[in-house]
């Protein structure tokens, strides 16, 4: 669905960046997640469930240093976009690491619109972390999230 948003946001000539995480899959098991850069259409391995004991990691997954060293050089990047994704916050950037201090040192500082993809779980905890700034929801199971999605941004341009 973030694809299709993307797609159609390019065809509309929105300045638009950020990334996606793809998953990965070998022999019908999934081996991880590679980022997907946006504005280059390229990916690049992220996350995988066999890492260094000294990477970031949530759950069984191990964050690649350079996936997310490039993730972040994404996101300090997004002050020159019109519109930015981020496939996902999840409970590592809750704990304020992964991708949490590079997008704390935008979010609040940019008139770009963001597009975050926050697991339903820590949602009320990630709206806290946000400190205020305005926000809407989008409900990923809504049958027309796409469209109010697209809508919104028409709006709001």
């Amino acid at each position: 669905m973030l694809k299709k948003v993307f797609h159609e946001l390019k065809k509309k000539e929105v300045k638009i960046d950020g990334f996606l995480s793809e998953v990965v899959f070998e022999k019908q098991e999934v081996l991880g997640y590679n980022l997907f850069a946006l504005k280059e259409e390229k990916a690049v391995p992220f996350i995988r469930r066999r890492g260094e004991e000294n990477w970031q990691r949530v759950g069984p997954y191990f964050f690649l240093p350079e996936g997310l060293a490039r993730a972040q050089e994404i996101i300090f990047q997004s002050k020159d976009a019109d519109f930015f994704i981020v496939d996902e916050i999840g409970p590592l950037e809750l704990a304020g690491k992964g991708l949490w201090p590079a997008l704390e040192k935008v979010i609040f500082q940019s008139s770009t619109k963001y597009l975050l993809v926050v697991r339903r779980q820590i949602l009320e905890g990630f709206l806290v972390m946000l400190r205020k700034r305005k926000v809407k929801v989008f409900d990923i199971e809504h049958e027309y999230v796409m469209k109010q999605i697209l809508e919104d941004i028409k709006n709001h341009s």
